[in-house]
Parts: structure tokens; sequence; C-alpha cells
């Protein structure tokens, strides 16, 4: 069943979008301004090749419908953590929502 739909059918059902959604970027921006329980994590991307649509969405409309995720062991998280700092957030409360409080807040409340 297509994502969109899923969301349709389930308003009330969480979900997350891992692995990066590629080449679909600009889609999933797109549908996560649709749905209000339409999250994305980061994992299946090093930090220096997070997509450009979902950074632009972080610091803009997104701050709190992306989280950070290592996909470790494929990517240790000495290397993301390394690569975080190539990374443009907006503000300090931009890169604290991503690196924490984001998935805090959804997964454990």
């Amino acid at each position: 069943m297509p994502l969109d739909e899923v969301c349709f059918r389930f308003p009330e059902l969480t979900v997350v979008m891992a692995h990066g959604g590629e080449p679909w970027e600009d889609l999933c921006v797109k549908m996560m301004l649709k749905w209000p329980n339409l999250y994305y994590m980061t994992s299946a991307f090093a930090p220096k090749h997070y997509p450009k649509a979902i950074v632009h969405y972080m610091n803009t409309r997104g701050r709190d419908k992306i989280m950070w995720a290592s996909d470790h062991p494929i990517l240790p998280f000495d290397r993301c953590i390394g690569e975080l700092a190539q990374v443009e957030f907006r503000d300090a409360l931009t890169r604290s929502r991503f690196l924490g409080e984001n998935a805090r807040g959804l997964f454990f409340t």
C-alpha cells in the first residue's frame, strides 16, 4: 500500500520514513507537509550526504519532523558524529531537535 494511502486510511498512526526516501526526497517533504503524523529519519545517509531537500526542510518548516539516525554498523557512530559538523543547521534549537529531542518526543511520550 503506498505511504500516502496508509497516512490517509490511518490518520492516527505515526509513521517514520527511514533510509532516506531516495530518490524521492522532495516527495518525502511534500508528504510531511501534508500528513501531521509523518516523520523522517536520516538512516542510510552519512551526514555529508544528507539530501538538500531534507536539510532545507529541517531548517525551515520541518524542524520537528526530521530525526537523526546513523545506520550503525554500516555507518559507524564516530563517522556520523564527525560529519555532523558539516551539516548547516539554522540554529542550536534545530540541531538539538534533530539530534535527539524529536525522537524522544515521538518514541517516548
